[in-house]
């Protein structure tokens, strides 16, 4: 892949995978998951990253957690040209699909959609000219009506914990990524 005349217009697709860190009221909770992304650079200060990924974990002694994301990064670079390392700063809104069932009985579970954002910072290490390793860690907060289960035994799973209105979690991602494009060579800009 020949660039036109910057990294500006790179178009690239990849995989991602993570841990989530979310408060229940048994303590801290970890999710794994697993995901998809393709990211548009539309300057060569900024890019965007666009995911889906899906996160799975016990909440609680109780509980399963399984959060849905569907949502798109901005990544702001303050170098001036890419390098080997590259940090970025990333903020961006997200849909979330949160799901929370009994541990013993799946049949038995609320759900909600909501909106949400996160914030964070990462960096990409350029391993080739087309292949990057991404890494990064962002706080997402989810806005939406609180979830309440009743279990069989009488026990209620609340979501988010505590009574507080926001509910949210630390994300921790990986991600591989392989350029396969300059769009705006492909579309005659400059």
């Amino acid at each position: 892949m020949r660039y036109k005349h910057d990294q500006d217009g790179t178009f690239s697709i990849g995989i991602r995978s993570g841990l989530s860190f979310e408060n229940s009221a048994d303590g801290i909770n970890m999710s794994q998951g697993l995901g998809m992304q393709f990211r548009i650079m539309p300057t060569k200060r900024i890019n965007t990253e666009w995911f889906a990924e899906s996160f799975h974990g016990s909440y609680g002694a109780l509980g399963v957690r399984t959060d849905t994301h569907i949502g798109a990064l901005a990544l702001l670079y303050p170098q001036r040209r890419m390098q080997r390392v590259a940090p970025f700063l990333a903020i961006g809104p997200n849909a979330d699909f949160i799901k929370i069932r009994d541990r013993l009985n799946k049949n038995n579970f609320e759900s909600r959609w909501c909106i949400g954002a996160q914030a964070g910072i990462g960096f990409h290490i350029n391993m080739t000219y087309r292949f990057d390793m991404t890494l990064s860690t962002q706080y997402m907060l989810h806005f939406g009506q609180p979830v309440a289960l009743q279990l069989n035994d009488g026990n209620i799973i609340y979501l988010p914990h505590g009574g507080s209105v926001l509910d949210g979690h630390l994300l921790f991602n990986i991600s591989f990524n392989y350029k396969m494009a300059d769009l705006w060579k492909k579309l005659k800009f400059h």
